[in-house]
């Protein structure tokens, strides 16, 4: 009998805690849905030009530089090498292959499906950028799309091999901050506005979220056919 409560209010927890789980994906994909709706479709455009004009005091040229380099973090060139380093890590050394193919396949549908986004709603950059050279359009952001899904990953890793509970949230929330300056150095910089930024945290967060939760269904069928096998 007490096994049977103890076991229902392991199921009761579980529950509550997907419920939680759920609700906060929800809540983050309606952000992206509004912001989409409103400011890119519609064109309400008022907010975006208000944080331009906030941050426009701060432009200083050391700023400029550090904002350039922070947001070197979410581009192409430090994201490919990042990613397969990564991958061949876990790979060769620790002989985790299910976790290199994890990472591989979440990096890869992740850039298709931001370029597929852009694609849809070519939505022009903004047109006094601090900075040249930026092509592309600008809904949602890349590097912030890119940048808080990598260091997502890294988090992921952390929570599942860092045993000490200090260290674990220490090294989470310093990525979380580093991929949030990421997105910050991109509406400083004038390249994206801060509803991309925003829409794209937002869609790393629920695409996050749906990757892990279809990977670790994946994991459980393969397992649950191999002891079938047996």
């Amino acid at each position: 009998m007490e096994a049977k409560e103890n076991i229902q209010k392991k199921v009761k927890g579980v529950s509550i805690r997907f419920l939680i789980t759920l609700g906060i994906f929800l809540i983050f994909f309606l952000i992206f849905l509004a912001i989409t709706d409103e400011m890119v479709l519609e064109h309400e455009n008022a907010l975006d030009f208000k944080v331009f004009h906030f941050l426009s005091a701060f432009i200083t040229p050391a700023h400029t530089s550090i904002m350039t380099f922070i947001t070197f973090f979410g581009s192409d060139y430090f994201l490919l090498p990042a990613y397969l380093l990564l991958i061949g890590y876990y790979f060769f050394f620790k002989r985790n292959s299910h976790l290199s193919w994890n990472i591989l396949a979440v990096g890869v549908s992740s850039t298709a499906i931001l370029f597929l986004l852009k694609f849809i709603f070519e939505r022009p950059r903004p047109i006094d950028p601090v900075i040249n050279h930026v092509n592309g359009f600008s809904f949602p952001s890349g590097h912030t799309f890119c940048g808080f899904t990598f260091f997502g990953i890294l988090i992921y890793i952390v929570w599942h091999t860092v045993h000490i509970n200090f260290l674990k949230w220490l090294f989470s929330f310093l990525l979380f901050a580093f991929a949030f300056f990421i997105g910050f150095s991109r509406v400083y910089l004038r390249v994206h506005y801060a509803s991309d930024v925003v829409a794209g945290f937002c869609l790393s967060i629920v695409y996050l979220g749906l990757s892990f939760w279809v990977l670790q269904k994946i994991k459980a069928l393969r397992i649950n056919s191999t002891v079938g096998e047996v």
